[in-house]
């Protein structure tokens, strides 16, 4: 068996094939949303977790805040550092697993963006990283996450996906296991004679869920939204946006 097959699924996915076919046009409109809801004064410190290449915190640090990224691809961070560069910033990286981040009692505001929640196999070690945040975070600090939307998925699953961003085809193919809650994303990239297949799963959870998991980890809930719009969370939403506080 190759080193690439022992991999856990995210070690393999979040490389540079991915980074080949991420496209995030509403990248303004989510960073708009969050500091709407969080309302920062210039001096807090923000944390975003599961950063990725920046795609949140250089539009956050060039508005003059505070923003420390986490992630745990270190081709992410060199990305995220590349454009950084390019837009002549200074940024705050830091490499760390999710569920054992460095921090305690230091930040005023924590993202969990894009579905970067539920990436693990055993249910302790999903709860792990809501404790790791709830620890990073200051009391009475936010957290904002965003995934998506268990309900929407078993609703509205499409099968399969067919993609073609510049210079290679994407065929994703879905599945969603009802017993374990997981969604499992087959991911063919196709750039010219060369085919990746890549794999991405992670566990999606109804509102009831990840309440009573924020709330056991000291994250009280307060706001629930179904999109970046504002617009009122339901069945029918593809994503669930949950505002909590650290008691």
């Amino acid at each position: 068996m190759s080193n690439a097959n022992q991999m856990p699924w995210y070690d393999r996915f979040f490389q540079l094939e991915y980074l080949g076919f991420d496209d995030h046009p509403d990248t303004e409109l989510e960073v708009e949303f969050i500091l709407e809801r969080f309302a920062p004064e210039k001096n807090e410190k923000f944390l975003d977790v599961g950063c990725g290449y920046g795609r949140h915190v250089l539009p956050i640090t060039h508005r003059g805040y505070d923003i420390t990224g986490v992630d745990r691809s270190e081709t992410m961070l060199g990305r995220a550092r590349e454009n950084a560069s390019t837009e002549s910033q200074e940024i705050n990286l830091v490499r760390a697993d999710m569920r054992d981040l460095p921090f305690t009692d230091v930040f005023d505001y924590c993202l969990s963006l894009f579905s970067s929640f539920g990436y693990f196999d055993l249910e302790d070690e999903n709860f792990r990283v809501l404790q790791s945040i709830s620890n990073a975070l200051l009391p009475g600090g936010k957290f904002l996450i965003e995934t998506a939307n268990r309900d929407f998925v078993v609703r509205h699953l499409l099968a399969t996906q067919i993609y073609r961003p510049e210079g290679m085809l994407l065929i994703e193919e879905r599945q969603f296991n009802g017993l374990s809650s997981r969604s499992k994303v087959d991911v063919t990239v196709i750039q010219g004679s060369r085919q990746t297949l890549l794999h991405h799963s992670i566990r999606l959870y109804t509102f009831t869920e990840l309440q009573m998991l924020l709330a056991a980890a000291d994250l009280a809930p307060m706001s629930v939204w179904g999109d970046f719009q504002g617009g009122e969370y339901t069945c029918d939403s593809p994503q669930m946006i949950v505002l909590a506080e650290r008691l």
